[in-house]
């Protein structure tokens, strides 16, 4: 397959995460029986790209800040180790980091943390949030350690843009597929875009079967709650779908080993829309030698 080059992500996963999207199969079972399976993509579809135009969606990120250890000042002034948006306050706050601790102290009045007016407050990683007019922001954690991310509900960004693009709904790309289970607990190792590998659990290998050729993907496994996880690339991408991959969700099997692969529902990660996402990328062993003409397109950041 074409070998996927060093492009720049402008720049989720998925919980990639309270911009969760739902399980497109499991959304499409629970869908009134009159809608045609067409009709079921079409309504998720019609979700997904509201999701992206949301004020609170990837679009409304404009930065990413890693921490570091000990104090961290915030601000839009040159002296701050973390600028903010020229519209920011000058010395907006200063964030301190002792261990696993997150300690904020708001340098600028109208501040909010959690909606109330205080001072200063221990954060919650991807629970509290700091808020100033449209601004606000909360911490994650990722295996380079902590990070603030800054959104802004009135981006540009979401004004410009166009709305999401799929391939039309195809039934040859609903394929049927057999899990094949690890006969014991294993990991996968998951690459990010910005230069770390992360671990996470692996479901087992699906199996299916295109043109007459059988094919491989392995899944991510974030619990039986919840879908398995699959991050692939295929011949398509660069060409009509984004360069770095696409995921998708599958529903585990409910009787047996047999399961289905809907490609209609391939999504692009954040980083297609975003510089400030921090997506995983596809395992080599994901990397599909077809072209998968399904699920989402993509023409540029």
């Amino acid at each position: 397959m074409k070998k996927i080059s060093n492009i720049i992500y402008l720049l989720p996963l998925i919980s990639l995460l309270s911009l969760t999207l739902p399980s497109p199969i499991a959304a499409a079972e629970t869908t009134k029986e009159k809608l045609s399976t067409k009709e079921s993509w079409q309504n998720w579809v019609n979700k997904y790209d509201k999701g992206r135009r949301s004020e609170n969606g990837w679009l409304s990120l404009v930065g990413l800040y890693w921490l570091k250890e000990g104090n961290n000042t915030l601000g839009s002034a040159k002296g701050n180790q973390h600028r903010f948006p020229a519209a920011m306050p000058a010395t907006f706050g200063e964030l301190t980091i002792t261990g696993d601790k997150i300690q904020f102290t708001r340098k600028a009045k109208d501040i909010l943390i959690d909606k109330k007016d205080i001072e200063s407050s221990t954060l919650i990683v991807n629970e509290t949030t700091v808020s100033l007019g449209s601004y606000s922001f909360y911490v994650i954690k990722r295996e380079k350690g902590f990070a603030i991310r800054l959104k802004d509900s009135k981006s540009p960004h979401l004004a410009k843009y166009d709305g999401a693009h799929f391939y039309p709904y195809s039934k040859n790309w609903s394929v049927p597929a057999r899990l094949i289970k690890n006969e014991t607990a294993k990991k996968i190792n998951i690459a990010t875009v910005y230069g770390t590998v992360r671990e996470n659990d692996s479901a087992g290998i699906l199996e299916f079967t295109v043109n007459g050729k059988t094919l491989r993907l392995e899944a991510v496994s974030y619990g039986p709650e919840e879908p398995m996880a699959l991050m692939f690339a295929d011949e398509t991408s660069q060409e009509t779908t984004y360069g770095a991959g696409r995921f998708l969700d599958v529903d585990w099997p409910k009787d047996g080993d047999k399961t289905t692969i809907n490609f209609n529902y391939a999504y692009n990660p954040p980083c297609a829309i975003t510089e400030f996402a921090t997506c995983p990328l596809p395992p080599r062993q994901n990397r599909l030698d077809v072209g998968v003409e399904a699920g989402e397109l993509f023409s540029g950041h």
